[in-house]
C-alpha cells in the first residue's frame, strides 16, 4: 500500500512540474540571437530531478517537449528532437552529480558539465538534423554553428544554471516545511542508474548512426 501511494505522490509530482515546465516553454519565451528564443523550463526540470531523481527528469525532458509539439510549436518534429536532445544533455549532469553526493559543489560540477554538453551536442545535432528536416545545405548550417548557435546555448545554459543555484534550497526547504514534500519523496525510484546508463547509451548510440550516415553522405 504504501509503494503504491508512494508511486501516486510520483506521478502527482510528475505532473505538477511537468505543467510548471510547459507554462514556462510556452509563455515566457524571450528573443535572444537571431531566431532563438530562451526559456527557463530547463530550471524547472533540474529541480525536479534533484529531488525525484534522474529518471523524473528524464521523463520530463520527453513529456514537455512532446506537449509543446502538439500545441505552441512551430518547428514540428525537429523542434521535439532537438528539444529533447537539448534537454537531457543539460539537465541529466547536475541531476545525476547531486543525486550522487547532495552538495552544492557537486551541483556546480554538474551544472559546469550539462552546459558543455549543451552547447556541444546541439552544435553536432543542428550540424546533423537542420540540413534533414529544413532542407538547408549543410555549408549554410555550418555557417551559423559559430556565431549564433554557440554563444546562444553558452548563455542559456549559464543562465538557467544560476536560476537553479538561487531557486532550489528556498523551493526545496518552503515546500518541505509545507508537508507537501516528504523526505520519502527524494529518489524513490528503484534501479535508477541503470536506467538512466540505457538512456545515456540510446543517445550515444543514436549519435554515433547519424555521425557515419553524415559521413558517408547518407542524409
Amino acid at each position: 500500500m504504501k509503494r503504491n501511494q508512494n508511486y501516486v505522490r510520483y506521478i502527482t509530482f510528475l505532473a505538477a512540474f511537468g505543467a510548471l515546465a510547459y507554462l514556462s516553454a510556452a509563455f515566457l519565451k524571450i528573443p535572444m540571437i537571431a531566431f532563438l528564443k530562451y526559456e527557463p523550463k530547463d530550471v524547472i526540470l533540474i529541480l525536479g530531478g534533484m529531488v525525484f531523481g534522474p529518471i523524473f527528469a528524464i521523463i520530463l525532458s520527453v513529456i514537455v517537449p512532446f506537449f509543446e509539439l502538439i500545441t505552441t510549436s512551430s518547428t514540428g518534429i525537429i523542434g521535439f528532437v532537438m528539444n529533447v536532445i537539448a534537454a537531457i544533455c543539460f539537465v541529466l549532469p547536475p541531476v545525476i552529480a547531486y543525486s550522487k553526493k547532495k552538495k552544492t559543489k557537486n551541483l556546480i560540477i554538474g551544472l559546469i558539465v550539462g552546459i558543455i554538453m549543451l552547447t556541444i551536442s546541439m552544435l553536432l545535432w543542428n550540424y546533423l538534423l537542420a540540413p534533414i528536416f529544413f532542407g538547408y545545405p549543410r555549408s549554410q548550417v555550418v555557417g551559423m554553428l559559430i556565431p549564433i548557435i554557440l554563444p546562444f546555448n553558452l548563455i542559456k545554459g549559464g543562465l538557467n544554471s544560476l536560476f537553479v543555484l538561487i531557486l532550489y534550497k528556498p523551493i526545496v526547504k518552503a515546500l518541505m516545511k509545507s508537508n507537501i514534500l516528504r523526505k520519502s519523496d527524494f529518489n524513490m525510484i528503484n534501479n535508477e542508474s541503470k536506467w538512466t546508463n540505457y538512456a545515456i547509451i540510446a543517445l550515444i548510440i543514436i549519435t554515433i548512426i547519424l555521425l557515419v550516415m553524415s559521413y558517408f553522405k547518407l542524409i
